[in-house]
């Protein structure tokens, strides 16, 4: 007996998976050390070192490079959403069409059409795939470039304040507010990064 449609080309249904992007951040580890030594006669002293904490995950989250970047990144995933829908829909459309020929035609036809129709569904989810894994890699070097300048402005107000450890604040149980260089921090990097171009690359057989 022959496969007949759902076999060949649906099997279990055949559902395209668009672009559902969970695209979490690439933290990069802060720590900033910075030893001094004095001479004190004969002998070395170490002296006290400053401490500070910053959030680094808040600053990262509200600045507005990073907004940019979701905004710019969002807005691709919707349109890549939409060509994918219609491209399951067509999908789903000739596999009507070919079930109401199956009377019609010889079950060897029947079949070479069927696999053809099979191939384009997959063919289509593996575009989706590539299209989801190069929005993803878009999105994280966009976000490299923020964190790079993030970490640089954070070891910039280190160096300017005297400190000499700067800690995540998510590593803190208790910390004074004198200590927070967060606001401090944002206001720099928005300053000198309010935005990143987001580099999507085409791929072949999508918008």
């Amino acid at each position: 007996m022959k496969q007949n449609l759902s076999a060949l080309v649906l099997e279990q249904g055949f559902k395209i998976n668009i672009m559902k992007v969970s695209i979490p951040f690439i933290l990069l580890a802060v720590l900033v050390l910075q030893t001094s030594f004095v001479r004190a006669q004969a002998s070395s002293e170490l002296k006290p070192v400053s401490l500070a904490v910053v959030d680094f995950r808040g600053v990262l989250a509200k600045s507005e490079a990073a907004r940019n970047i979701r905004s710019a990144v969002d807005e691709k995933r919707q349109e890549l959403r939409k060509y994918f829908l219609e491209v399951e829909n067509n999908l789903r459309d000739e596999q009507k069409n070919l079930s109401k020929k199956r009377s019609i035609v010889t079950a060897e036809a029947f079949e070479k059409r069927a696999r053809k129709l099979k191939e384009k569904a997959q063919s289509a989810q593996k575009l989706a795939q590539t299209s989801n894994q190069k929005l993803k890699k878009s999105f994280d070097q966009a976000m490299d470039k923020v964190q790079k300048e993030l970490v640089r402005i954070v070891a910039e107000v280190a160096e300017e304040s005297g400190v000499g450890v700067v800690l995540f604040r998510s590593a803190i149980v208790i910390a004074v507010k004198k200590l927070d260089i967060s606001k401090e921090v944002l206001t720099r990097l928005n300053k000198k990064l309010p935005d990143v171009k987001v580099r999507f690359e085409t791929v072949k057989g999508s918008k």
